[in-house]
């Protein structure tokens, strides 16, 4: 998650793009010499305002060496943001990648990659670990069974997606006079539990088990 040569040298060999988190505490001295560099190119820096009015300053240096403990020479992008929200609550976030990092495109990289990444953290692994899917399983304390585990935990939290954002649920949310699926049942972890207590209290019908009728259901994904 944090960036080191090890990462570094993976990525190279297969080849991947990579925008990692970048910690002053993990590469103290390459943070101190991004700081130094920053100061030397206070033109390299854009500013957006967002729709809530939070303001984010990004600034960034294109060629920023590191050699790391093995002593392998890396060239690397770096970039700074500084979010301010409406309220004048400051937050700080940094990267580190192997992407060409200029005007043109410190933007993209840092929201669409960069805070991506803080994305899938909290509405993902946040959801896995606190929506009853329990990734902190007591599995997790031996390795084979943890990755076992957590495939399976994949298949239940991609399954929890599909029906929190199928086209139907929307519309049983509408009935009920509510504007979205997890305000209709309070919680995500909800809808596994209601569908779980669906089966063992209503009686399929028998045409519900018909394959011929099955082949031609299908799941349609809509980005919007």
């Amino acid at each position: 998650m944090y960036g080191c040569g090890r990462a570094f040298a993976v990525c190279k060999k297969y080849p991947w793009h990579f925008v990692v988190t970048f910690k002053e505490g993990r590469t103290p001295e390459l943070w101190q010499e991004f700081q130094a560099l920053l100061k030397l190119s206070p033109q390299q820096k854009l500013t957006t305002i967002l729709p809530d009015k939070t303001r984010r300053l990004y600034r960034w240096v294109e060629l920023l060496p590191y050699t790391d403990s093995e002593k392998r020479p890396w060239t690397l992008g770096a970039i700074l943001c500084e979010e301010t929200s409406p309220d004048g609550e400051k937050t700080t976030f940094a990267w580190l990648t192997n992407l060409a990092v200029n005007r043109d495109s410190v933007i993209a990289i840092a929201d669409q990659v960069g805070r991506l990444r803080q994305k899938i953290e909290n509405e993902g692994f946040n959801v896995q670990k606190n929506s009853g899917l329990n990734l902190e399983h007591v599995f997790s304390q031996n390795w084979d069974h943890a990755k076992a585990y957590y495939y399976l935990l994949q298949i239940g939290h991609l399954l929890m997606q599909l029906l929190n954002h199928s086209s139907l649920h929307r519309a049983l949310a509408k009935a009920y006079g509510q504007n979205s699926v997890l305000a209709l049942w309070g919680a995500l972890k909800k809808i596994p539990q209601r569908l779980l207590e669906a089966f063992r209290y209503y009686l399929l019908p028998e045409a519900d088990f018909d394959l011929a009728a099955a082949v031609r259901c299908h799941i349609a994904l809509n980005s919007s």
